[in-house]
């Protein structure tokens, strides 16, 4: 690592579920700590009241239509970011973020129009004074295999989590980053069949990079 990290950076994991970002994302904030780097592991949905009624969304405990999800989600995302991430970005500490607007986009942007909405609900949060992360990880694995992962790791399933919507959101994650590729420095990490330190040593190798 370079001697000068005391420069905020915001990361962020994106990914199907399943892919493994939340494994990832912890293993890139311990990984910084570990070397001296004062970093905080966050989550989105938060773990505030809106993100733990996200949460009871997600499991289909809440029924909600897909518009009232996206405004939830981006609401939770506003809180979050100006309670958690930009407290710890102002004392210029590192801030590793599991999921961020662009799972906004992709799993509630069911067409165009919706896509458009979601960017616009989301404005408060990527306008200044908030920020966009100074880089992305998205985790490219395979709706099939995302499934499988979930299937031998755990038994509740969230409303999302068949192969024809991971398939679907997969296609919309790449609508936003081709949407967005030159406003935000996204890193395509494929992940299909790698190990969990396979991964984390490309998401390493990147970082070192941005870092430089």
């Amino acid at each position: 690592m370079p001697e000068e990290v005391g420069i905020p950076r915001f990361i962020v994991i994106e990914g199907l579920d399943g892919c493994g970002k939340s494994t990832q994302a912890k293993l890139l904030a311990d990984e910084l700590t570990r070397q001296g780097i004062q970093t905080l592991h966050t989550c989105q949905p938060s773990r505030a009241p809106t993100g733990q009624l996200a949460r009871m969304a997600l499991k289909g405990e809440v029924p909600l239509e897909n518009e009232a999800m996206a405004l939830l989600f981006a609401t939770d995302r506003y809180q979050h970011y100006h309670t958690e991430v930009a407290p710890e970005l102002a004392r210029g500490n590192h801030v590793v973020c599991d999921r961020y607007f662009y799972s906004n986009m992709a799993f509630q942007g069911i067409d165009p129009a919706a896509m458009k909405r979601i960017m616009a609900y989301n404005q408060g949060v990527m306008s200044p004074p908030a920020k966009r992360p100074d880089i992305v990880f998205f985790l490219d694995v395979p709706p099939e295999e995302c499934i499988e992962r979930i299937l031998h790791t755990r038994q509740d399933i969230s409303i999302y989590e068949t192969i024809p919507k991971l398939t679907a959101t997969r296609e919309r994650y790449l609508q936003v980053f081709e949407l967005l590729k030159e406003s935000d420095n996204i890193i395509t990490i494929a992940a299909a069949g790698a190990s969990e330190k396979e991964v984390f040593n490309k998401i390493w190798s990147h970082l070192n990079k941005k870092l430089e």
